[in-house]
């Protein structure tokens, strides 16, 4: 019995020498590795990775810094962000941001940025718009893409007024047309869609103004024509009800009492 005893503390003995052997060889290992060049650059990312993280528990929202919006209201802004002064800045998702700043209507593009210890910034690009479009007895502005502005309430009185169920996707078409024909452009008040075809354009008063009966191809040579009538005759200036220019070698002119030539 005495030689089992002493057998089993041998073994008992030698397993414990052994663990403390590796354990042993594993320090000195780990204590090698770290004072070796190999170690330092994992030091030092450790170390770094400690640092962000207690930073990241003291960093706290201060102020939220907005620029480049002028129709968007502020408080809709403020709804949209949905941030809290002393919330962790690092809890601040700037996708969300990003996208609910978008979805606002007159919002196009956005930038956010965490501007370290404790500020928001957020550029703001707005649309432009440059027409309005009257819908069911609405008025949506329309962006440079004919895009509707999903607003009825801002008042854009200096801005073309076009009608019509199609009209907003061929407005930006129609703008860049009058842009080179400027002496007639200034005078367009509105600007009528006519069968999802053409357009009729209303001078001087968008109610009672010259309308002018556009063609369904090469506006841009109608438009050639009024002008050259306009620098032979003064035509635009004459009480005229309507100036047709449907048919290339033919103009048609009515007067305010009815008659035609």
């Amino acid at each position: 019995m005495r030689k089992v005893r002493k057998k089993k503390k041998a073994i008992v003995s030698f397993k414990t020498k052994l663990i403390t052997g590796a354990i042993i060889v594993l320090c000195c290992a780990v204590v090698g590795f770290f004072m070796s060049p190999w170690g330092r650059p994992v030091i030092t990312f450790g170390k770094n990775v400690y640092d962000l993280t207690r930073e990241k528990a003291h960093l706290v929202l201060d102020q939220v810094l907005v620029y480049g919006h002028a129709r968007t209201g502020q408080d809709d802004i403020n709804a949209a962000l949905n941030l809290a002064q002393g919330m962790p800045i690092f809890d601040i998702d700037l996708d969300q941001v990003r996208d609910r700043l978008t979805a606002l209507p007159w919002i196009k593009r956005v930038v956010v940025e965490r501007h370290l210890p404790s500020t928001l910034f957020i550029r703001i690009e707005e649309k432009k718009p440059i027409a309005v479009w009257q819908n069911n007895k609405q008025y949506y502005p329309l962006d440079e893409e004919g895009n509707p502005i999903k607003d009825n309430r801002t008042i854009l009185s200096n801005l073309l007024l076009v009608v019509g169920r199609d009209a907003p996707k061929h407005t930006p078409g129609l703008i860049r047309v009058l842009s080179g024909y400027q002496d007639i452009a200034i005078k367009v008040r509105s600007a009528v869609r006519v069968g999802g075809r053409r357009w009729n354009l209303i001078l001087n008063d968008a109610e009672a103004g010259t309308e002018i009966y556009l063609p369904e191809t090469d506006i841009g040579a109608a438009l050639e024509r009024l002008q050259r009538l306009n620098e032979e005759s003064q035509i635009l200036k004459r009480d005229l009800k309507v100036i047709d220019l449907r048919l290339p070698d033919r103009l048609i002119v009515r007067t305010q009492e009815g008659g035609t030539s």
